[in-house]
């Protein structure tokens, strides 16, 4: 019978990110769905949005890797890559991660005055986080809670079918 209940979960799961990649943004970001949508090249979760942004300052160099080196993706993590039209996709639990600073980044009578804050994440052709520029201009307390977020930012993952993979960047809008 357990197996039975779990088997369901995951098939409701898998029909629930499936459809939500072809449901508009607006409606269902209004209706309190948290699941990943689709926008384009980005990507929208709870009061999270990433985006690929083109920029001339990244180098064109890329990384080979080997078929064994190359990881298979989590349908989430597939989804992420595919709505943002990348050769890299964050770890499953990054956006949540990020949702989840939220509080702490916006806790301070200062910082209560941003409705939103951006930065742009630079991507090398590792897939490791190489720096990141502010968008928005905020506090000195801000800026650090900021710093020590991007910090905690996992490595990106390759997504497999690709001849190279090239630096990259994103970019990040936290609302609060």
């Amino acid at each position: 019978m357990k197996n039975k209940t779990t088997f369901s979960r995951f098939i409701l799961v898998v029909v629930v990110v499936f459809l939500s990649a072809f449901q508009p943004a607006k409606n269902s970001h209004a209706q309190g769905d948290h699941t990943i949508l689709s926008m384009g090249p980005e990507v929208a979760y709870h009061n999270i949005r990433l985006r690929t942004v083109e920029t001339s300052d990244l180098s064109n160099a890329s990384n080979h890797y080997e078929m064994a080196d190359l990881k298979p993706l989590s349908i989430i993590e597939k989804n992420i890559a595919d709505n943002l039209e990348s050769h890299w996709t964050w770890p499953e639990y990054t956006l949540d991660m990020i949702d989840s600073y939220s509080p702490f980044l916006f806790r301070t009578k200062k910082s209560r005055e941003y409705e939103e804050v951006k930065v742009l994440l630079l991507i090398n052709s590792s897939g490791k986080l190489s720096g990141y520029e502010m968008m928005t201009e905020v506090d000195k307390g801000l800026k650090e809670r900021l710093d020590y977020l991007i910090r905690k930012l996992p490595e990106l993952k390759p997504v497999p079918g690709f001849d190279s993979y090239r630096s990259e960047a994103f970019e990040l809008t936290i609302r609060k």
